[in-house]
């Protein structure tokens, strides 16, 4: 494996991906250059309306949201959009984004904050990437494939409390599954449904473990006491 990590490893810096193309299997060199078009066009070209191109925008989206720590509002909206997105793809129809927000653009910090991540994802997974598994990424399993990686999106839009580390599991669970299905690498894709599965788990420990904090605070005398003097 040492040889192939040496082979791709001109993508430690945003500004060597389009020099280092050459060295990336097919697959791979499209999902960098729709990551290029992505950072330069209005966000309704880089989505557009195929199905396999919305599903390459939904993973280029939710790379940033697989470092461990909040981006108020993004990871909301990412869900829902996902969300949409995967119904769509299940049922082989791309989803027409609203003006409002395809008008926008990718903010060019953004931009190369993307191409870094996307470098460093690259750099770990397509040494050890490659096409198999073809089952999971058969025209069969699209309607499975679409509505896991919608459940995944509502997992990434349900709001949880005290936490700000939850989008992590549904992002890997959005990754996986969008650029496997892009790759053709089927232990990808399975390996976003494994995430998927961790994320609603997460979803329900975390809502449990809310309601059984709130259940608490609500026994204790002084709860009573400070809502009493806070209301009166």
């Amino acid at each position: 494996m040492g040889c192939h990590h040496s082979r791709f490893s001109p993508l430690k810096q945003p500004a060597d991906l389009d020099n280092s193309l050459q060295n990336l299997p097919y697959a791979w060199r499209r999902v960098v250059l729709f990551a290029d078009n992505m950072a330069q066009a209005k966000v309704a070209d880089a989505i557009g309306r195929s199905p396999k191109q919305q599903l390459t925008w939904i993973g280029l989206a939710a790379l940033p949201l697989l470092l461990p720590f909040g981006i108020p509002g993004v990871a909301t909206s990412l869900g829902y959009l996902t969300f949409l997105l995967g119904l769509g793809y299940a049922l082989g129809f791309g989803i027409p984004i609203p003006k409002s927000i395809g008008e926008k653009r990718l903010p060019p910090k953004a931009a190369s904050v993307l191409k870094t991540i996307l470098g460093v994802f690259i750099r770990r997974v397509a040494p050890h990437s490659k096409p198999r598994l073809f089952i999971m990424s058969h025209p069969r399993m699209r309607p499975v494939n679409g509505v896991v990686l919608a459940f995944a999106g509502l997992c990434m839009a349900a709001p949880v409390p005290f936490a700000s580390f939850d989008n992590v599991l549904p992002a890997a669970a959005m990754v996986c599954i969008t650029f496997g299905l892009r790759v053709r690498d089927g232990r990808l894709v399975l390996a976003g449904y494994v995430f998927t599965v961790l994320a609603a788990l997460l979803v329900l420990l975390l809502w449990w473990g809310g309601y059984a904090v709130f259940m608490w605070v609500s026994k204790q005398p002084w709860a009573s006491q400070w809502l009493g003097w806070l209301f009166s």
